[in-house]
């Protein structure tokens, strides 16, 4: 029998990059780093798209949760802290930047075709979900699971992962058409950097008591 209990799909969250200047370090306590505002308060805006302080808050509080689950501790240093605002930002922005390029290049991908593209290519977390004892893999069994309505909620958030992966893979194709594999990246890489550096961008998050 295969069953789609008991699926959990993770969230990968990107690692910044950034490393602040030495300073003395003052400790933060997990339960008040969240400044006071409502959540419909604009943080930014990117290329027309609105940054509001719910959504910053929820992306910033993934690697909050990221970092108490791996120290075991909910206390962060004000450098730390810094670093995960600085990591949230630039997750947001290039979120942004990224879905605008996918619908400018009409490069989205419904339903239908997400569902087929892991029919065809399946994750070995979900190719285990309908592989029987032998050994075989049973893509008729899969699609039905897919398409069960009392897996709605599980399905979407994996359609949703799916979705990101394979239209930004649709994005990378459209920008760097004739490179593959590392050049392409790269090439990717360069034309993300150029978006961001040009991208028309009200950023107002001193406002929020993020620094």
């Amino acid at each position: 029998m295969f069953m789609l209990s008991g699926w959990a799909p993770t969230l990968a969250y990107a690692q910044s990059q950034k490393h602040p200047s030495p300073k003395k370090t003052r400790e933060v306590p997990f339960a008040t780093v969240k400044a006071r505002h409502a959540p419909g308060d604009t943080v930014a805006v990117v290329n027309g798209v609105v940054i509001r302080y719910a959504d910053f808050m929820s992306i910033m509080s993934g690697y909050l949760k990221l970092f108490v689950a791996r120290s075991k501790n909910d206390i962060v240093s004000d450098s730390l802290y810094t670093v995960i605002v600085d990591s949230a930002w630039d997750r947001a922005v290039t979120d942004i930047i990224i879905e605008g390029a996918i619908a400018k290049r009409k490069l989205e991908m419904s339903d239908a075709m997400v569902k087929d593209s892991l029919v065809a290519h399946p994750p070995d977390f979900l190719r285990r979900q309908f592989t029987d004892s032998l050994g075989a893999f049973h893509p008729e069994y899969m699609r039905a699971g897919l398409n069960d309505p009392r897996n709605d909620s599980i399905v979407h958030l994996i359609l949703e992962g799916e979705r990101e992966r394979l239209e930004t893979e649709r994005l990378a194709k459209s920008v760097a058409p004739n490179k593959t594999g590392a050049e392409r990246d790269r090439a990717f890489a360069d034309w993300l950097t150029h978006a961001k550096r040009t991208a028309d961008i009200d950023d107002r998050r001193t406002r929020f008591g993020f620094y």
